[in-house]
């Protein structure tokens, strides 16, 4: 008994193109041309099976004989470079298959050769950490692995691959443990500090960012926001313009300063692609007073943070007055009534306080005329220049009047 195999007439023939109507009506066919067939040069391997499903067992009629002058031909559903391990040694049965250029193993590190049988060419599916024609280069960078459990920790790299899409700097939790996985420079090292089991983490990381690969600092542990790891977004300085509530940097998707983002809890203002192209369920939110940085957490999923600011329009947040003036430390101080929070927080009257990312306060419970804010590019009245930290007029503030300038950080889970 002999294997051919087959592919539907809508997909790549490996044996010869028959319309499957001719499947209904046919006993038997001859290895004779035929207007309706086509012919290819097939290769014998003695003694071996391919035990994948059939198409079907019809008689042939060929230069090798049987007992009746008929061998029975199985049409199979596929070949043997995609399924090596169901092709196995059988001593009844002979196996042929198209000549193509899979046979010389082309494909190294055990990367897997698909065959184009229409063109006689192939592609080589390469194993992960490997990549090329032929899967024999290796990235210049690492995907790491941090796995925390419960009384130890532990660092695994290995090799990535070019066509992986990695999420930037996910926490991917796995049972009890803790995953981090991200891809960085083969050259580089990780800041490693902390123990009981609990990893905290900044590492300056390779990312695939709209196509290309951007520098970016991940923070991973809790370092003030819960443990994960973190995407950074957005830094911005209180005391210059650059992330007004008015700066088209708000609404547009371009980068600003990226050396920006390859420091940690700096002074450098930086905006990179992952405002438009990173979603997330969490936010978190710091701000830099002096040398003490504070943080605070919106659990808000999102397409990007794009997606919540661009249009303008308010979105609101339930994390109250009391943990937005924790950004700021006993020095905070905000009108009682109003509270409008969230996204584009602005009142009834467009020049009072607004802010991108905040919270805004009225000595009225109206919203009209808001005085003071907490936020994250801010404007408005009464200290236009604030654009990110507390304003508060001195019309009736819960801690006085208040003119804090901060440096904010905003980062993505």
């Amino acid at each position: 008994m002999f294997s051919f195999y087959f592919f539907s007439f809508s997909i790549i023939p490996l044996f010869s193109v028959i319309p499957n109507a001719a499947f209904a009506q046919m006993e038997e066919f001859t290895t004779m041309y035929h207007h309706s067939l086509r012919q290819d040069v097939f290769i014998k391997e003695e003694y071996h099976y391919l035990n994948v499903s059939k198409v079907g067992t019809f008689p042939v009629y060929d230069t090798y004989k049987g007992a009746d002058g008929k061998l029975r031909c199985e049409l199979l559903s596929s070949e043997k470079y995609s399924n090596p391990e169901e092709y196995k040694r059988n001593e009844s049965f002979h196996h042929f298959s198209i000549k193509t250029p899979c046979m010389s193993s082309p494909c190294q590190k055990g990367g897997t050769c698909v065959a184009n049988y229409k063109y006689h060419s192939f592609d080589c599916r390469c194993k992960e950490g490997f990549y090329g024609e032929f899967c024999g280069k290796v990235p210049n960078y690492h995907i790491i692995t941090i796995v925390n459990s419960p009384g130890r920790s532990s660092i695994k790299f290995y090799r990535g691959s070019l066509s992986l899409g990695l999420t930037p700097c996910v926490l991917r939790p796995s049972f009890l443990q803790k995953r981090y996985s991200f891809r960085t420079p083969l050259h580089s090292s990780l800041m490693v500090k902390g123990s009981s089991g609990l990893l905290n983490v900044t590492q300056l990381v390779t990312l695939l960012l709209d196509s290309k690969l951007v520098s970016v600092l991940c923070h991973f542990g809790n370092f003030g926001c819960g443990d994960g790891g973190w995407t950074l977004v957005m830094k911005m300085d209180g005391n210059k313009q650059t992330f007004h509530y008015n700066s088209t940097l708000w609404s547009n998707k371009e980068t600003f300063n990226l050396d920006g983002g390859k420091t940690g809890f700096d002074a450098q203002e930086t905006k990179l692609s992952s405002y438009w192209n990173t979603s997330f369920s969490r936010i978190c939110l710091g701000m830099k007073i002096g040398q003490q940085i504070k943080f605070i957490v919106i659990n808000k999923q999102a397409n990007s943070l794009y997606s919540l600011i661009a249009d303008g329009k308010y979105r609101n947040t339930s994390l109250g007055l009391d943990t937005w003036k924790s950004l700021i430390g006993s020095e905070a101080s905000l009108q009682l009534n109003c509270n409008k929070e969230g996204f584009n927080a602005v009142c009834k009257d467009s020049r009072s306080s607004k802010a991108r990312i905040g919270i805004v306060g009225d000595n009225y419970s109206d919203c009209r005329t808001c005085d003071s804010r907490i936020g994250f590019g801010t404007g408005g009245y009464r200290a236009n220049n604030n654009t990110c930290g507390n304003e508060a007029s001195v019309l009736g503030p819960d801690n006085g009047e208040k003119h804090i300038k901060a440096m904010g950080y905003i980062l993505v889970q």
